[in-house]
């Protein structure tokens, strides 16, 4: 994807924040973070195990009405690897770990489903549209360290799928979020490879109101 897409595809999500605030009912922002069991599925990472790390960051959501709303939102996600990796040239493999980091920004669509007057469950889907900005391998056999960030796309697509609970205080909402992400974009920079990145993300968070209109 050229440069010239990935400034078209902000520029839409920035529209579609400026669109939903101009039409919100209400309007919260709040921030959030958890663990990311991350994992890599294709023909040459099917044999890999998953790899935990950190996911986390800010968000701005808008209700457009009591059931409905979409949210905006901006994280730091570790993604992933482990397992034995063999090296060409020779005839078996190394155990390593994969990093895959990204700052991701997911466009979300949510329903909300409330229980009683502090609870409110609700479900979400949506596109993601991630940056890589760390891509190494870790060779536990040679204690090296290697750099594939020039073998690794700089821009995935992807899309996730998820819920959550927010239980209402006086002047803020405790969150707990859980979602599975999925990379559409291969992630490495060539062909016939097919590896794309998986994760699940379990969250806490804070969630505070900005007003209504």
């Amino acid at each position: 994807m050229t440069m010239k897409n990935i400034i078209g595809i902000l520029c839409a999500i920035a529209l579609c924040v400026l669109a939903g605030s101009a039409a919100a009912r209400e309007m919260y922002a709040g921030v959030k973070g958890g663990v990311n069991i991350a994992s890599l599925s294709g023909d040459t990472a099917d044999n890999l195990d998953s790899k935990n790390g950190f996911i986390g960051g800010a968000f701005y959501g808008v209700n457009f009405s009591d059931g409905f709303g979409g949210r905006l939102e901006a994280l730091y996600v570790m993604g992933g690897a482990e397992g034995e990796f063999v090296v060409p040239g020779e005839d078996h493999g190394h155990e390593s770990t994969v990093t895959l980091d990204y700052v991701q920004f997911p466009l979300l669509f949510v329903v909300n489903v409330p229980a009683s007057e502090k609870v409110v469950f609700n479900f979400a889907l949506g596109p993601t549209f991630s940056f890589n900005t760390t891509a190494e391998v870790e060779d536990h056999e040679h204690g090296e360290t290697v750099d594939i960030s020039g073998s690794v796309n700089g821009f995935e697509f992807g899309g996730l799928i998820g819920g959550g609970v927010a239980y209402k205080l006086s002047s803020m909402s405790l969150l707990l979020d859980a979602r599975y992400s999925m990379g559409a974009t291969n992630v490495v920079d060539a062909e016939p490879s097919d590896v794309k990145n998986r994760g699940i993300g379990v969250m806490a968070g804070l969630s505070f109101p900005l007003g209504s209109n």
